[in-house]
Formats: structure tokens, C-alpha cells, sequence
């Protein structure tokens, strides 16, 4: 099968891979990465599955860049998605946007399972923080182009136990890290920013789905977030992976796997 048989385009411009078997079979799972990633990043999780559509996220890949605000952004997104889509997975920003996804339309989706992922900020001061520091990460864009960022961007707190993994492994994110326009980086940052995200806890307490919620163990801040919605909504399905940091689709891929059944 050549590699145009697998790749799926909207009339709006994104741009996506069909993953699993049976790829020409209608999806129901949609498959979104997190910043700097892209679609192909969830080939590993989803090899021998159900057919799913992996999405290059707006700004990143082959995907035209978001527009607007998050709310339109999100409207535009979900009105691109098959009609046969009805569970949405996300890892970290694609968490967030499936959570975007849940919240405009609570009724079309069966089952979430979110790794990672920040279910948004609760008030005006923490959004204020959120969006100076947004900007200063658009800014360092516009001056440095994509390799500054990247390089500034791998030095955070949030990857360090990333160290131990292979350096190939390393490489390989790398590489996907610098294909991404500075442009379309900047636009997500502005768009769909965490500063931008409405809050979804309510979302999540009434969604009357299943609700999966996966986080390594050793990211304080999202396990905290994580134990913070469990409480929130008691029959959420709380996985914690030992020896694993945020980027649970780089570090523990089978793993995941596993938990996405």
C-alpha cells in the first residue's frame, strides 16, 4: 500500500494517517498528538487495531494552521471530522483538544482517554501567567526560528527523565520537532494555548461516558491533575504508570497500548 493510500485530507486542510487495520474502513477513533508532535507519532500504540485517524494537530505537519479563537478553532475541527468518529484519544495539547472536542459536542462521543493532559485553568490570574509565558515561547519563535525553540523547549523539567531513554529515540523526536513550521507553532501557541482553554472540569463531571485518564508516575504536575479529576468524577479510570514522565507515548508506547486496549 503505498503511503497516499494511508493519509487522510480535509476540505479545510488538515491532514491525517490512517492507522490499524482495514484502513480503508470508516474510523472511530481519532488519534490526536501533542506540541511539536505529529499524527505519526501514534503508529506504535495502534499497530493491529480497529481503524483509527491520526491527525497532524492545526499548526503542525501537513495541517493548515488555527485560526480565530479556540472556540471556532474547535468548531472547525470537529465539523472536519468523519461522522463516524465517536472516541477521542489525546496525549498533553491533544488531550486538551479532545477535551475542546467533548465539551462542544458531549452527546457524539462515547469514550475519552486523555494522557497527560491539563483539563484547564480555573482562574483569571492563572490564565494571565499562562498567556505571558505563551508569548514569550511565540516571541522566542519570531527571533530563534524553530532550532532555539527546540532546544529551549527540550531543556524544561517536564522532559528531564526523558534522558534515560535511547538516544535513536531522542533523535526521532527531535527530527519531528524541527520539521514543524515556526509559524504554525506560533499560531497554536496563540490559538489553542492552555491560556485559551476554557475550563472542562464540569464537562468532564457530566460526561456520561467512559473516561480514561492516563499519567506517569513521575510528572508531579499531571499526576496531581490527574488525582484532581479523579476526585472530581470518582468513575474516571485512573492509570498510573511507574518509572514514566509526561511524554508517555515516547517512553512507554506498548504500554499505552496495553491501557488503550
Amino acid at each position: 500500500m503505498s503511503p497516499g493510500e494511508n493519509c487522510w485530507v480535509s476540505q479545510t486542510g488538515l491532514f491525517g494517517l490512517r492507522l490499524g487495520n482495514n484502513r480503508t474502513d470508516p474510523p472511530r477513533t481519532l488519534l490526536l498528538h501533542g506540541f511539536t508532535g505529529g499524527a505519526a507519532d501514534w503508529s506504535v500504540c495502534w499497530e493491529g487495531r480497529e481503524p483509527a485517524l491520526a491527525l497532524d494537530l492545526p499548526g503542525h505537519g501537513a495541517s493548515a494552521d488555527p485560526w480565530g479563537n479556540w472556540d471556532a478553532a474547535i468548531g472547525r475541527l470537529l465539523d472536519a471530522l468523519p461522522p463516524t468518529v465517536d472516541r477521542l484519544v489525546g496525549y498533553s495539547l491533544g488531550g486538551r483538544i479532545a477535551l475542546g472536542l467533548l465539551r462542544a459536542a458531549p452527546k457524539r462521543f462515547e469514550a475519552i482517554a486523555l494522557v497527560s493532559t491539563n483539563p484547564g485553568l480555573s482562574s483569571p490570574a492563572e490564565r494571565a501567567v499562562r498567556r505571558a509565558a505563551d508569548r514569550c515561547w511565540i516571541e522566542l519563535l519570531r527571533r530563534d526560528g524553530v532550532p532555539g525553540f527546540v532546544r529551549t523547549w527540550e531543556s524544561l523539567p517536564l522532559f528531564a527523565c526523558q534522558v534515560k531513554l535511547p538516544a535513536e529515540t531522542l533523535a526521532g523526536q527531535r527530527a519531528r520537532r524541527l520539521s514543524h513550521r515556526a509559524e504554525g507553532l506560533m499560531a497554536t501557541l496563540a490559538v489553542l494555548g492552555l491560556a485559551e482553554m476554557p475550563d472542562t472540569r464540569d464537562d468532564l463531571r457530566q460526561f456520561a461516558g467512559d473516561i480514561h485518564w492516563i499519567v506517569g508516575a513521575q510528572d508531579p504536575k499531571f499526576l496531581n491533575l490527574a488525582r484532581q479529576v479523579a476526585d472530581l468524577r470518582p468513575h474516571t479510570a485512573l492509570h498510573l504508570l511507574d518509572g514514566v514522565g509526561h511524554n508517555v507515548l515516547l517512553e512507554a508506547p506498548r504500554q499505552l497500548a496495553d491501557l488503550l486496549g
